[in-house]
């Protein structure tokens, strides 16, 4: 009986100074988020991407330059020719010309041209690239971070108007 006692003696007390919250103060739902989470940035657009051969070694280098809008085109692997002004590109089974600048420091080839939307529209759905250059090829070639490929040919469309 003596413990019965205490036991509700403990529990009247327990109960002491603590109120029911009343229905309209109850909380409703889940408490309001305070904070926002983080944004997630994309990626910045990179001004020139790298292209690989199947062992991964980088042949060719596309950019997109802004002032004034161009493309230019860099293949460390090819020699200049003094009577060879033509450097051309290939996406897919198109071939897009340009003029190789025979003065450019080396290594390699330099050259380029106006930003051509059908060569970034190939470029952007991931066609195999290769290069042209008197009698030297490279090629097929892929992009060597085909994640930043997306972001490089919007930067490329938007530079060229489109």
């Amino acid at each position: 009986m003596r413990t019965a006692l205490l036991a509700a003696a403990l529990l009247g007390l327990a109960a002491c100074g603590r109120e029911e919250p009343s229905p309209s103060t109850a909380p409703v739902g889940p408490p309001p988020v305070t904070s926002k989470p983080p944004l997630v940035q994309p990626p910045e657009a990179p001004v020139s991407m790298a292209f690989v051969d199947a062992s991964g070694a980088e042949r060719l280098r596309l950019a997109c330059r802004a002032d004034p809008p161009a493309f230019q085109i860099s293949v460390p692997g090819f020699e200049v020719v003094g009577s060879e002004d033509r450097l051309t590109v290939g996406a897919g089974d198109e071939a897009f010309a340009h003029v190789a600048d025979l003065e450019a420091p080396g290594p390699g080839v330099t050259g380029g041209g106006p930003i051509d939307p059908d060569l970034i529209d190939r470029l952007a759905r991931g066609e195999p690239v290769r290069a042209v250059y008197g009698a030297r090829s490279v090629g097929p070639l892929q992009a060597a971070k085909p994640e930043m490929l997306a972001a490089f040919t919007e930067r490329c469309r938007g530079l060229g108007g489109r």
